[in-house]
């Protein structure tokens, strides 16, 4: 399983900063970064494919970065998820 997250962020490079910074956390929810796109026509629009090891775990990693923005230091202004599956 895979989840899909747009983001809508400040600045391109400062959340990525953050993102990468959250490397850990991420791991510890069993997810995998497999792709991240930059948004061609704007700087302040990302988008991040993840592999699922453990929806729950995935789930909770959702629900913290929600809460707590200090973990991408600021910079999301909002964002949705989405856990997929190949048809």
């Amino acid at each position: 399983m895979q989840m899909i997250c747009h983001f809508d962020v400040t600045d391109f490079a400062a959340w990525k900063d953050a993102f990468d910074a959250d490397a850990e956390a991420r791991r510890n929810a069993g997810l995998s970064v497999l792709q991240i796109w930059q948004h061609a026509d704007s700087s302040s629009k990302a988008s991040v494919l993840l592999d699922v090891n453990d929806r729950k775990k995935a789930g909770d990693w959702l629900a913290r970065s929600d809460a707590l923005s200090s973990d991408d230091k600021g910079t999301v202004t909002s964002s949705t998820a989405y856990f997929v599956k190949s048809a």
